[in-house]
């Protein structure tokens, strides 16, 4: 099995690393390979709009985004990692998700159809309802790229390095193995 992080934190070591570190650790243990992508290190254009990217699946842009979307392709399970900035994604994350229309076709019917996707989110707030904003906005584009949502872990209470609680750690070791 085949795996892609898309890691959207702009900090490689900080809270959100902790819960993807957990979940590469079982799935290579288990000899899946898992390919880590810091979005913050790439050079991924905005979208803009144009739909040119939908006869082939090839955005006009040329920049990092080609070789994420092969490996979003290439991949049996999409993780998607990142803190909660202002009810969603990071910036970094959300420029993925706009450009990730190049998986849909003409009729807007996906190339990914049937993959498996994940989604790992650290939180300063306590409470969980700030992150249902983004919980629904993962569930309707994977729901677009016709995507089965696997699981998820949202970690509140993250303000601090090193801070995620071990009930979550736990919690992304359950939903890794679930899928394996």
């Amino acid at each position: 099995m085949t795996v892609v992080v898309l890691f959207g934190s702009p900090r490689k070591d900080g809270n959100t690393r902790q819960l993807v570190n957990t979940a590469s650790d079982i799935l290579k243990q288990k000899h899946h390979e898992v390919r880590m992508l810091f979005l913050n290190d790439l050079n991924i254009r905005p979208c803009q709009g144009c739909y040119a990217c939908l006869p082939k699946g090839k955005c006009k842009i040329n920049d990092d985004m080609k070789d994420i979307l092969k490996y979003m392709r290439e991949s049996d399970i999409i993780i998607y990692a990142t803190p909660l900035y202002w009810f969603g994604p990071s910036s970094q994350l959300k420029l993925v998700m706009d450009r990730s229309i190049a998986l849909m076709d003409n009729d807007y019917n996906s190339r990914i159809e049937g993959k498996k996707a994940v989604t790992l989110v650290t939180l300063g707030d306590e409470n969980l309802d700030t992150v249902k904003p983004l919980i629904q906005m993962f569930q309707m584009t994977f729901d677009l790229l016709g995507l089965t949502y696997a699981g998820h872990v949202e970690a509140p209470g993250c303000m601090e390095k090193g801070s995620v609680k071990k009930t979550y750690i736990e919690k992304t070791k359950t939903v890794i193995r679930s899928l394996l």
